[in-house]
């Protein structure tokens, strides 16, 4: 039986793909605001346009995807990507820069909701858990490859010359993907997930709130509570953006029997979340704490969090209640984890911001805390509905 690693490999690259498209347009912002074209608040608006795909239509693109198949939904957001980062390198107008990113949003979507769904289909029962928890990573990863290149390049080809060749690598990524085996795709009637999904792509919501709170105003909590510089600021922000890669290999690395039953799942999540509690109220504490100490709670509390989205994507068909690889309601489940994730990391950072002009830098630690509780919560009521159904832990 040949392995099925290369094609979740080449999956899992092209979500990255997807996922450096946040990147690409923080990196050039201040260009493009040093040019006159663009105000602060427009610009942050551009980046976070990318996540409203995602939060409007999450669930009804997984819907809709049970209905289209999985190669079409791949290859139909790779041609939207492609298409409008060639209009972001095109145009000079504003309303149709922002209109493209709205676009590039839907593209954005429908990749991050079929690549899961195609994983799930191709990997053998002994693979899957392993390769859901691998694609747990591709925003991350996808962020910080993005940074790179961006800022690698950015200096010798400009604005313009960085957007075709992220159009161009997107074009490449598609030849690849039509190329590729993924299986059978027959149509199926829409068929919702068990309850015990909807818990839990509720509860990875949560978490996208607590990440993205906690490191998009990292940089700010920083300089004003330690004095930090910019450039430390957004160094030590990195860090802990790519401190969840541990967690996920660990995740990996305990999945290698190819099972990841409920009870293993509620006891690492009990374990992880309340480890992280005390990180983060330790990190939010008063003032005056060294620079070095903050970030290293700020890496800590983000790694030792980051042991249970990749478990929580490991374990999404078994808790949607999918009979089959292939069975419909893993494509509505995905959704739903794209819809809550994208609302969480709409409402994050704004949130965090309103506790601080309200109750201050302290009050983020509390509210955090509150918000990683409930996450667990919502994670031991979706083991607790699954593990009463589970099996063997294997789809099917």
């Amino acid at each position: 039986m040949n392995s099925p690693w290369p094609r979740i490999i080449t999956l899992w690259l092209l979500g990255v793909l997807a996922a450096a498209q946040f990147a690409k347009m923080s990196v050039i912002a201040p260009l493009m605001q040093a040019q006159g074209h663009l105000t602060l608040s427009q610009l942050g608006w551009l980046i976070s346009l990318l996540e409203v795909g995602g939060g409007l239509f999450g669930f009804v693109a997984g819907l809709a995807l049970a209905r289209s198949g999985v190669r079409r939904f791949l290859l139909t957001g790779l041609a939207i990507l492609a298409a409008t980062s060639l209009m972001e390198t095109l145009t000079s107008d504003i309303t149709l820069l922002f209109a493209a990113r709205a676009l590039e949003g839907v593209g954005y979507l429908l990749v991050v909701i079929a690549a899961p769904t195609a994983i799930s289909a191709i990997a053998h029962d002994d693979t899957r858990p392993r390769a859901l928890a691998l694609w747990s990573t591709f925003v991350p990863v996808g962020i910080a490859l993005g940074a790179a290149v961006t800022g690698a390049v950015l200096p010798a080809l400009g604005v313009r010359g960085i957007m075709a060749l992220w159009t161009a690598v997107i074009v490449l990524g598609g030849l690849g993907i039509a190329r590729m085996t993924i299986g059978a795709a027959p149509r199926h009637r829409i068929r919702l997930p068990d309850p015990a999904a909807w818990l839990s792509t509720f509860g990875f919501g949560l978490y996208t709130v607590f990440i993205s709170a906690v490191t998009m105003l990292l940089p700010s909590f920083l300089i004003e509570q330690s004095g930090a510089s910019l450039a430390t600021a957004a160094l030590i922000a990195a860090l802990a953006s790519l401190a969840s890669l541990p967690g996920a290999g660990v995740a990996i690395w305990s999945m290698r029997g190819g099972v990841m039953p409920a009870r293993r799942s509620a006891i690492l999540a009990v374990v992880a979340l309340l480890a992280t509690v005390p990180l983060i109220l330790a990190l939010y504490h008063g003032a005056g704490m060294a620079l070095a100490l903050r970030g290293a709670l700020a890496v800590l509390a983000v790694m030792v969090s980051g042991l249970v989205p990749p478990v929580m994507f490991a374990r999404l068909p078994q808790q949607a209640g999918a009979a089959s690889p292939d069975d419909p309601r893993i494509a509505t489940a995905n959704g739903l984890v794209t819809q809550f994730g994208a609302g969480g990391a709409l409402v994050g950072p704004p949130l965090g911001g309103w506790i601080v002009a309200g109750w201050g830098w302290s009050a983020v630690g509390i509210g955090a805390s509150v918000v990683l509780l409930a996450m667990l919560a919502m994670v031991l009521l979706a083991e607790g509905l699954a593990g009463r159904r589970e099996g063997d832990g294997h789809i099917g």
